[in-house]
Formats: C-alpha cells, sequence, structure tokens
C-alpha cells in the first residue's frame, strides 16, 4: 500500500507541475537561438541609447538560452537578455536591458526555423504566476539559478563585433 501511495505521488507530482520536453539537438537549438535573438533585437523598443544618440549607430543585442522544449520542439522556453548598444568614439557604450524568460513558439521539425511568436511575462504582480504557468517545474527552477553574467558576456562580444571594434575595447555604461 505504501509503494502505490508513493507512485500515485509521484504520478500526481508530473501532472501538477508537467514534465520538460525533449532537449534539442545542438543544430535545432542554435538554429531557435539565432531566430529568436533576431526577432528580439528587430522588435525591440526604443531605449536610452537611441534617444540620446539620434545620429549614432545604436543596436539591440541578444543572447538567449534554451531552457526546455516541449515534445514537439515548437514551444521553447528560454531566458533572454537584451541589451542596447552603441560605439561613440571608440568605446562600447550600453545603455537600457532587460533580462525575462520567454516562450518563443517556431514551426515544427523538419521545417526551418521561424519565429512564429515570443511571448514574456508581465511586470509586477502576474510575473512569477505567469513563469510557473508557463514553464515546467524544473524549468521554473533553472531559470531561478540565473545570474545573466554569462549572457551578459554574450551580448558584449556580439556588440564589439557588430560595431567593428576589438575585443579589447572600453565598454562602459552611457553617461
Amino acid at each position: 500500500m505504501l509503494c502505490a501511495a508513493i507512485v500515485l505521488t509521484g504520478a500526481i507530482a508530473v501532472a501538477v507541475f508537467g514534465r520538460p520536453g525533449p532537449s534539442l539537438d545542438p543544430e535545432r537549438e542554435q538554429a531557435v537561438r539565432t531566430a529568436v535573438e533576431t526577432h528580439l533585437e528587430q522588435n525591440h523598443w526604443q531605449g536610452v541609447l537611441a534617444a540620446r544618440y539620434e545620429d549614432q549607430r545604436v543596436l539591440w543585442i541578444c543572447a538567449t538560452e534554451v531552457i526546455e522544449a516541449n515534445r514537439e520542439q515548437s514551444e521553447i522556453g528560454m531566458r533572454v537578455l537584451c541589451d542596447e548598444y552603441a560605439a561613440i568614439n571608440g568605446e562600447l557604450l550600453y545603455g537600457s536591458g532587460e533580462s525575462m524568460p520567454v516562450l518563443a513558439t517556431v514551426t515544427t521539425p523538419p521545417d526551418a526555423v521561424a519565429v512564429l511568436s515570443v511571448r514574456s511575462p508581465p511586470d509586477g504582480a502576474g510575473n512569477a504566476e505567469w513563469i510557473e504557468d508557463h514553464f515546467s517545474w524544473l524549468g521554473v527552477k533553472k531559470l531561478h539559478r540565473f545570474e545573466g553574467g554569462d549572457l551578459q558576456d554574450e551580448t558584449v562580444t556580439k556588440a564589439l563585433s557588430a560595431f567593428g571594434l576589438p575585443a579589447d575595447a572600453p565598454v562602459r555604461p552611457r553617461s
């Protein structure tokens, strides 16, 4: 009887908290990351650098990490960091930015990856509930361990390259 209760409890936990889908193969994961990053970079709000340096090229640069995928590999839970950058006098300036979990809906394999939608949680009171509703319990745990530094390094590296600056160029916040 005790064994049946443990099995039943485990089944209830999986039903309540959800079960993470399969991981993506490296090629599909990279294609999803690239497609979502490009989508976010092209569809971002105007930040402080764009308003301050109207005559300069200002870019949003995003980096992502896949947290989980559904069985069909069409809904991808990710963490995202997007930062606004400009190159002024040989320095890389950063301004506005945001870090958030997202749920990206993409085309199903074997079709080439195309972004159909990207949804993110609301600010404030509904944030935690949205995350719990859209990620498995394991995905939520992964998101809570997010530090951000690794994605920050990735956005800086991508920004330096995008502006043609050397890897050792100064990087500083807008003044």
